[in-house]
Formats: structure tokens, sequence, C-alpha cells
């Protein structure tokens, strides 16, 4: 089953289509993003860059009972990865997200990503065994995300699976159970 991104401000649909589609096989977790109406840019190169300057496809997911440590991943349309474990330590004054970002080195990267070209987009898929996501002991919370910039223009479009109702992603009261989402094969 696909899940279609809404518009991740105000929950309406989205402008640019992002179907969603949550398995599991064999312990291994994928997540596979089908990005529609995209120029393809991509900010900065290499492991561990700050791709959420252009377009991505990302993943918060975690286990800790009261869902403030999670791990963000992120895949851009050229298939570099961003991986760390951040813990939310709520909001500073002017309300943005106060984060602690534990960089995971690549070499201890678990996740594998790919993704390929399609016509006026991509598709990308992000995937990692299930026993890897250790950020406490309750169940599996996540949320996904796209943005889009349209060739690299400063405002961004921001879709989500379970919209923020703000211009931030590191909204942990929007997280939601994975069980209600995959599809296991």
């Amino acid at each position: 089953m696909a899940y279609l991104l809404k518009e991740n401000v105000c929950g309406t649909d989205a402008e640019y289509r992002t179907e969603l589609e949550i398995t599991e096989k064999s312990g291994i977790i994928t997540f596979r993003f089908k990005a529609e109406h995209s120029a393809l840019f991509c900010a900065r190169r290499g492991y561990n860059k700050e791709h959420y300057l252009g377009d991505a496809c990302e993943v918060f997911i975690g286990n800790s009972i009261d869902r403030k440590t999670y791990y963000e991943i992120e895949v851009s349309p050229l298939n570099d990865l961003f991986l760390a474990k951040i813990t939310y330590n709520g909001e500073d004054e002017s309300g943005a997200p106060d984060l602690t970002v534990d960089f995971v080195p690549e070499e201890k990267c678990f996740v594998k990503s790919s993704v390929t070209q399609i016509k006026g987009g991509y598709v990308a898929e992000i995937s990692f065994e299930k026993n890897k996501i250790i950020t406490g002991e309750g169940e599996i919370f996540f949320n996904a995300y796209r943005l889009e910039t349209d060739g690299g223009e400063p405002e961004k479009y921001l879709f989500s699976l379970n919209p923020t109702l703000c211009g931030k992603f590191h909204v942990p009261g929007k997280f939601v159970r994975l069980k209600d989402y995959i599809r296991t094969e």
C-alpha cells in the first residue's frame, strides 16, 4: 500500500505528488519514496553533508518511550546519505528545535540507499535492519518527509506522512507507530 505525503504546514494535498511504501522482509525495513516533479537539486555532496538544504527524502525513526531520541536518515536525489542520532531537547526561545546531533560515522552506517531517476523526479529507497533502531526501549515510531526546492529556491516545499502543521519536521508529537503503516512481506 502506498501512502501520499501531505503538505507539512497545513496538512492539505501536496503540491507535488510523493508516494511512500514501507515494507519489512526478513527483518529489513525499506522506505520507498516516489518523488514526482523534482529538479533534482543537491546542495551538498557526500556522506553526512547538509542534504536538507536541497531536495531530499527523510525518515525520522526511533524507539525511545518519550519519542525524543531518534535517527534522522536523509537521502538526496544523487544518493548521498545522512545519518545522525538526534536528541530533541525542546525548543529554543525563537521556537526552533533544540537538538543534540550525534553524527554516525560512515564506517558505522547501518543504512543502505539507492536512487533511480525517473521522468520528472526520482525514486529513493532507504533500508536497514530493524534491530539497528536502538534509541530506547519502546515501540518503533517514525515520520517520513520530502523536501523539494524547485531547483534550489530558498523557500522549500515541505511534505510529510503525518504533517507537523508548522514549518519544521522535528516535532516528536507528530511521530506515528511504525506497526500501523508497515507491510510485512
